[in-house]
């Protein structure tokens, strides 16, 4: 049975100490007791296999019986999704965040149904970092996502133009697929899906002047919830197969 994922700010060294909520889950929900294991991951991707020693009701203390930093082979895949209608956005980055993106931001883009008041938007980006958090322990992921505040759409081209590679779907686009575009040498890669309404075309406009690759997700319209997931699993997907195929790109195909 795999032993139950916790994360920590603090690098790992003989001994770790969790705090908060995650020692009240290990001693009153998983009710683990002293010289049970667990699995430790701290801020630098080191993973660490911790016996429980102590149990308090503020603590939960243990030794690291043994640990090693996981060395991340492929790019990073962030993605920028258009903020959808309530609701919707937990969906998207719990299930990005179980198949494996680097970083979500949600995006005010001209079609966006719902505008996030800036203070609602602080409480909303405080519950969806707990929401990948949790996605992030369940998938036995070696780090939590990095997810953003809703950016404004200049801020959200200015933060794309930082990446290696911008990929955009767009339902408009009916020819160009991943495996024409994708570069697996990027050390970065930004997905861009809309929001219920889609993207202008004044949008894709801009997204193509910084160089921005539009690209199809198949012949069906697919819901945004779903769209967003969808366009990270199938990145990495390609790019899994790239690396195993040692980057022969002529045999990758749909």
């Amino acid at each position: 049975m795999a032993k139950p994922r916790f994360f920590i700010n603090e690098k790992i060294g003989e001994s770790v100490d969790i705090m908060g909520s995650d020692a009240k889950h290990i001693r009153d929900v998983l009710r683990l007791a002293i010289g049970d294991s667990i699995k430790v991951v701290d801020s630098e991707g080191t993973i660490a296999e911790v016996r429980i020693d102590n149990l308090s009701h503020a603590s939960v203390s243990g030794k690291v019986i043994n640990s090693h930093k996981v060395i991340r082979s492929l790019p990073e895949v962030y993605l920028f999704q258009g903020l959808p209608k309530v609701g919707k956005f937990d969906i998207i980055i719990r299930q990005a965040t179980e198949i494996g993106a680097s970083g979500i931001s949600p995006v005010l883009t001209e079609c966006v149904v719902v505008k996030v008041e800036a203070q609602k938007a602080v409480r909303k980006s405080d519950r969806w970092q707990k929401i990948v958090a949790e996605a992030a322990k369940q998938s036995r992921r070696t780090s939590i996502p990095k997810i953003t505040g809703a950016l404004t759409w200049h801020d959200a081209v200015e933060e794309l133009k930082k990446f290696d590679q911008v990929i955009v779907f767009w339902e408009e686009e009916h020819e160009k697929l991943l495996f024409e575009v994708l570069k697996p040498t990027a050390r970065s890669i930004a997905l861009v899906v809309g929001p219920e309404g889609g993207l202008s075309e004044n949008e894709i406009t801009e997204l193509k002047r910084i160089g921005a690759e539009i690209i199809t997700l198949g012949e069906s319209i697919l819901r945004t919830e779903t769209a967003g997931p969808v366009a990270v699993a199938l990145v990495l997907y390609e790019l899994q197969k790239v690396k195993k195929l040692g980057n022969s790109r002529s045999i990758l195909t749909y």
